[in-house]
């Protein structure tokens, strides 16, 4: 599971918005925020920071289509309010456990619904190391 990925050591889960599997018949207006609200410890420091989790089986029109113009704007607002640095991590091929490939995209570089691999494929990750945290920047 791709939260596996982040090692207990040195991050926390502060937030965790419902998934699909855990649905409601009434709208959760939190479950529109990240998936993921994620703090970072090491040696006295913290960090906050979100994620948001994607799996696409494949490109689209040759593009990684992630979201939606809404969505992506609501994502935009929540990164803006927070002040939180704001990740898309996106699996790639194979199945959501084990993807082929994966991306850990700022929102900052995620400007459309739609990305060019030459966006996206500049912060692929090996889908199998766990997550690093180094200035602001999660790999």
């Amino acid at each position: 599971m791709f939260v596996d990925l982040f090692d207990e050591n040195y991050f926390s889960i502060v937030q965790w918005t419902t998934n699909i599997a855990r649905k409601h018949d009434r709208f959760v207006e939190s479950d529109c925020n990240p998936d993921l609200v994620m703090r970072y410890r090491y040696k006295g420091r913290e960090e906050l920071f979100c994620v948001e989790c994607k799996f696409r089986s494949d490109l689209y029109q040759n593009k990684l289509d992630w979201t939606n113009p809404d969505q992506l704007e609501r994502y935009r607002e929540y990164e803006r309010e927070t002040n939180l640095h704001f990740f898309v991590v996106i699996g790639l091929g194979g199945s959501p456990d084990h993807p082929e490939r994966m991306f850990s995209i700022p929102l900052a570089e995620a400007k459309y619904p739609a990305l060019y691999a030459s966006v996206f494929e500049r912060f692929e990750r090996n889908p199998e190391k766990p997550f690093f945290w180094k200035n602001g920047h999660l790999s």
